[in-house]
């Protein structure tokens, strides 16, 4: 009896076996993933909202909501297939940082004039040019880099993420995949695109 006192106070117990405390104060996966795709469609977009907000669009409110509904969909799409266990943070970073690139080159464009989104074939082609970085490494595209991914991330890394088991967490990203996947085709219909396709998936921006 002893022993097993001795074990339960042990640190080694208490990092093994989670207490009940411990597992109410982290967040569960589905919350965060909820959280980033608002960021994505919200933050992430940012030079197209204040096109919005400062009325130098016919946009209607509704259509604005259905690009919000869209580009949240698509990154929740992203973030079914690839956020499990071991990749649940990475996978979440990668895409911060490649949706803060894809709000970098959204200010370049506004500063020569043009105010549109950044497709994913737009923004790969971009990258590939050899002057595109020393454009992009500039004040404006620090600072969004800065707001749109650095300080997301780093409080990504210090939240405390529920770890679940497998087959929960498969269960949870397959309902996800199906759901996010009806809300993107009934936005694009919404807007007037045709049903996107498996590659389509990718448009985030």
């Amino acid at each position: 009896m002893s022993d097993v006192k001795l074990f339960r106070v042990t640190e080694f117990a208490q990092s093994t076996f989670p207490s009940p405390l411990a597992h109410r104060q982290s967040i569960h996966p589905l919350w965060v993933m909820l959280i980033v795709a608002a960021w994505v469609a919200t933050a992430g977009h940012w030079p197209l909202w204040q096109m919005f907000v400062q009325g130098d669009s016919q946009v209607s409110p509704g259509l604005m909501a259905a690009f919000a509904l869209q580009w949240a969909a698509a990154s929740l799409v992203l973030m079914a297939l690839a956020c499990w266990r071991w990749t649940f943070k990475p996978a979440l970073v990668l895409l911060l940082v490649w949706v803060a690139l894809g709000a970098c080159q959204m200010v370049r464009l506004a500063d020569s004039g043009q105010a549109m989104a950044v497709s994913p074939a737009a923004l790969v082609a971009v990258l590939l040019k050899q002057d595109t970085w020393r454009l992009l490494l500039n004040w404006k595209c620090l600072l969004t880099l800065g707001q749109v991914a650095v300080i997301p991330a780093v409080m990504l890394a210090l939240w405390h993420v529920r770890r679940i088991p497998f087959k929960q967490n498969l269960i949870i990203n397959a309902i996800l995949l199906v759901a996010a996947y009806a809300l993107l085709v009934s936005t694009r219909a919404y807007i007037g695109h045709t049903m996107p396709s498996v590659l389509d998936l990718l448009a985030v921006f």
